[in-house]
């Protein structure tokens, strides 16, 4: 467990300057989790012959089994999310990593939209918003020193309590709308 300086001890003058990021880093961890457990719902509802398919176990089941997985991954970047919201600093430092990396990916991948555009497959557009704009944006956001002071002051309680109610909210429809639709964009 981190140990933190409690900002709230801190002289009112020297008030920690609110973060920059971490709504979008949030709403990308937890809107990755929304993909990995809508793709069992997706392909079970939407495309059954094409389900994983386990020689001797009965499709329903081989679903389940595939769902129950997902669920099991999809906590991954759900708890990751919780630690950006939670004011964890090291996490602040994976998130940045990654983003920078998948911004990568997505200058890569501009290839792969050039030639669905070519076929009139439009949804890799998705990915490409997310990977050419959200990534790189909550990147930098993250690598901002204001955010990277709060995030060295702030304690988690302090954090999740910054980062509640209406807030959390919107975080929620952002990572579904963005979830669902990158599922989709991964799935066509």
């Amino acid at each position: 467990m981190e140990t933190r300086k409690n900002a709230s001890a801190n002289a009112p003058d020297n008030k920690i300057a609110a973060p920059q990021g971490i709504g979008m880093a949030v709403a990308f961890d937890w809107g990755l989790a929304v993909q990995i457990l809508f793709t069992p719902i997706f392909l079970l509802l939407f495309r059954p012959s094409n389900m994983l398919k386990i020689p001797g176990i009965d499709p329903t089941i081989t679903g389940a089994l595939f769902f129950i997985l997902a669920l099991i991954v999809a906590c991954i970047p759900a708890l990751f999310g919780e630690m950006i919201r939670s004011g964890r600093d090291w996490a602040r430092r994976i998130q940045i990593s990654a983003n920078i990396f998948l911004s990568l990916g997505g200058l890569v991948s501009l290839v792969n939209l050039y030639q669905s555009i070519k076929i009139g497959n439009c949804w890799p557009f998705v990915t490409e918003i997310i990977l050419l704009i959200f990534s790189p944006l909550i990147a930098w956001r993250l690598s901002r020193p204001v955010t990277a002071q709060w995030f060295k002051a702030v304690t988690p309680v302090e954090a999740r309590k910054r980062h509640t109610g209406i807030w959390i909210f919107f975080i929620i429809l952002w990572a579904l709308a963005g979830g669902i639709l990158q599922t989709i964009a991964a799935i066509k």
